[in-house]
């Protein structure tokens, strides 16, 4: 009987082993974020030492994103990043929005920090503020409005 033993144990486990293998299809049984994306609305002319209304429509697979955890933008003047100003954005009918100030000519950046469902994206963009030097209207790059999916999962 005890000749039996180990050779039944080794069939016996490697019969349990083999059930436990891992299935090539794993990683679609689990939930894939879909990502966010976001479209942000700026004034077309901003003058200096005026406060503005900034926008953005935060979406996700084409829906609107009504609950979204914190929306806030981050403003600064080119080669003052050191004096950034951060409005708090509020949902209001589709967008979320806030008021930001920009005090004097030149490039501003602007960066839209949201949190949403799990999802963090970080959508920055320029805008010309009053009158520009030659050196700020080479600085200006391509305005890139619709954002997808930067800085995932932070």
């Amino acid at each position: 009987m005890n000749k039996w033993k180990i050779p039944g144990l080794v069939i016996l486990s490697t019969i349990l082993l083999s059930a436990c293998s891992v299935n090539s299809d794993a990683d679609k049984l689990y939930k894939q974020p879909k990502p966010l994306s976001a479209h942000v609305m700026l004034p077309e002319r901003i003058e200096p030492q005026s406060i503005r209304v900034v926008e953005v429509h935060v979406m996700q697979e084409n829906k609107t994103v009504d609950d979204a955890e914190s929306v806030q933008f981050k403003v600064w003047k080119k080669d003052e990043s050191e004096k950034v100003q951060i409005a708090k954005a509020h949902y209001n009918g589709g967008m979320y929005t806030a008021k930001a100030t920009f005090k004097d000519d030149g490039v501003y950046y602007i960066k839209t920090d949201i949190n949403a469902r799990g999802e963090h994206i970080l959508p920055t963009q320029q805008v010309a503020v009053g009158k520009l030097s030659k050196e700020d209207l080479r600085s200006l790059q391509p305005a890139k409005n619709e954002t997808h999916n930067h800085h995932s999962h932070h």
